[in-house]
């Protein structure tokens, strides 16, 4: 009786995928006239687990593996896709948060210490009111207003309170900081009249400017309110008709 040849089974492919990368490999099955078997296994390709993109090699290996079976690529892919890359690209997405945080912390620290060793400069006193110093000072007050406007009233972050630091430091720096908001509401008071020229009648401002401006509809009334909450703060009755002893010297 001749001998019956070995049947082959058709090639198939699978994934192996451990905590480094992914491989694919082709499989052979091959069953024996009398009964028994053995298979065999092919690295194909691979490709590292910290990858956020299929890589075109490997896509074009295992698109060719399964030929003819499009549900067999479709399965492999998906898991792929499941199991490796949304994995690898959250985690991709938060190592770049982290360094973006750092980054940020650093420069701010950087900025804070730099900022914060001016008024110990030798002369600082004698220069500092002088034209090319204040000209600078004014740019770097527009510079940070952007991130002082960031600046989360219970945040941590936020300069000490008088709770937590000398109470002479703190009143200068109140006072610092009303002498800022006095000088910025001139500057708002010297744009907006229709005699400046800056904004003309029918000018139609930006919505990122309409909401500023709304927002400081509630910043000024809450500072307005908690200043009020100290008796020496407080508005009197009849308050309003106090602005020309109050401001006498902006007309001086």
């Amino acid at each position: 009786m001749p001998n019956k040849p070995p049947v082959i089974a058709p090639t198939s492919v699978s994934l192996k995928i451990n905590r480094t990368s992914v491989m694919l490999y082709s499989n052979k099955y091959v069953r024996l006239p009398d009964g028994s078997g053995a298979s065999s296994q092919h690295y194909l390709a691979s490709f590292p687990c910290s990858a956020t993109e299929l890589p075109a090699d490997f896509e074009s290996l295992l698109r060719t593996a399964t030929t003819g079976r499009p549900e067999r690529y479709t399965a492999l892919i998906e898991r792929i896709e499941a199991e490796v890359l949304i994995p690898a690209r959250r985690r991709a997405a938060e190592e770049l948060a982290r360094r973006n945080l750092i980054a940020l912390e650093n420069a701010l620290n950087w900025a804070t210490q730099n900022v914060t060793a001016i008024p110990e400069m030798q002369a600082y006193n004698e220069l500092i009111e002088h034209p090319g110093p204040q000209q600078l000072l004014a740019k770097l007050d527009e510079a940070t207003y952007r991130l002082a406007s960031r600046i989360k009233p219970n945040s941590q972050t936020v300069l000490r309170t008088a709770t937590t630091e000398n109470s002479t430091t703190a009143e200068e720096r109140l006072k610092t900081l009303l002498t800022n908001l006095e000088d910025i509401c001139l500057e708002i008071g010297t744009l907006l009249p229709e005699s400046a020229q800056t904004f003309k009648r029918g000018y139609v401002f930006e919505d990122e400017t309409v909401s500023l401006v709304k927002r400081n509809w509630f910043r000024t009334s809450d500072v307005i309110a908690r200043l009020g909450s100290r008796a020496q703060f407080r508005r009197p009755a009849g308050w309003s008709a106090l602005r020309a002893p109050i401001l006498r010297d902006e007309t001086e």
